[in-house]
């Protein structure tokens, strides 16, 4: 039985919205990380099309959640939120202000913890047996971004603030959710065809995490653990203990000269589950 244990959403700047977000339903848990916005404006009318995104989405799942075909259910919220969007916005004049998430979601079916995954999320498992299993494992951006902050001269600027990379990415969002190209969850319900999807047999009682990049930047991109490690550390210390850690790694490197990222601190979210 998969039952949740506890969760965490830290808002990377609490002077605005929060574009993570996480759930647990009929046995499937998930975490959905919505991509900043590269307009001025939202198209939604919400706070950001980040938020409107994964906001939307969760609370669709939350409605629809089942662990019988996670590709189908996908499939079906990228449908809905498509309608919704296009109801409030009207379709967007270019590719890269079509609002994208990265999404990870998992459910207990039969003996297996089966998942898919669309872009950055992370799921770590660790089993009784003390073996770690991963699932939604994407390449790091952080080689692009300290790449980016070295060729930049307006370096008293937030990489998110700087021209040259908001022209960057705007670049990379509109070559994405195409054939041939990367995808994520987007309002293209060709996505969930594309989404990466695994079954893990894990040793029981196991420990699953998933997180949103922000969170797991602890191991991915900071080295305070590995994935083996953050999962015990989770058990140990506890999400709200490992959100001051990854607070305090990042408030002593603000400038990111350490490490290079978009922004001193970005949204970050977990979700700790027990798999018995």
């Amino acid at each position: 039985m998969l039952t949740f244990v506890e969760a965490l959403s830290l808002a990377g700047d609490r002077r605005k919205q929060n574009d993570d977000a996480l759930g647990f339903a009929r046995g499937c848990a998930w975490v959905i990380d919505g991509a900043t916005d590269l307009d001025d404006a939202p198209l939604s009318g919400a706070q950001s099309d980040a938020s409107w995104l994964a906001h939307f989405t969760s609370a669709y799942l939350h409605g629809a959640a089942s662990n019988k075909d996670l590709r189908k259910l996908i499939e079906a919220a990228s449908v809905s939120a498509r309608e919704e969007f296009l109801r409030l916005a009207g379709p967007p004049t270019q590719r890269w202000k079509w609002p994208i998430a990265s999404i990870v979601i998992c459910a207990e079916r039969d003996d297996q913890l089966i998942g898919l995954h669309l872009g950055d999320c992370r799921l770590l498992a660790l089993g009784a047996d003390g073996a770690l299993h991963e699932g939604g494992v994407e390449a790091s951006h952080a080689k692009d971004e300290e790449q980016l902050a070295r060729s930049q001269t307006d370096a008293q600027k937030p990489l998110i603030d700087r021209a040259a990379t908001i022209a960057m990415l705007r670049q990379l969002r509109a070559a994405q959710n195409q054939e041939g190209a990367s995808w994520t969850f987007s309002l293209d319900p060709k996505c969930a065809q594309h989404a990466k999807m695994w079954a893990l047999k894990l040793h029981r009682p196991a420990h699953i995490l998933i997180a949103s990049d922000g969170f797991s930047a602890l191991a991915d991109r900071y080295g305070a653990y590995d994935g083996a490690g953050l999962v015990q550390a989770a058990l140990d210390k506890g999400l709200q203990e490992l959100g001051r850690e990854l607070r305090a790694i990042e408030s002593a490197d603000a400038n990111g000269a350490k490490h290079p990222r978009f922004k001193a601190s970005d949204d970050a979210t977990a979700l700790l589950m027990r798999l018995t």
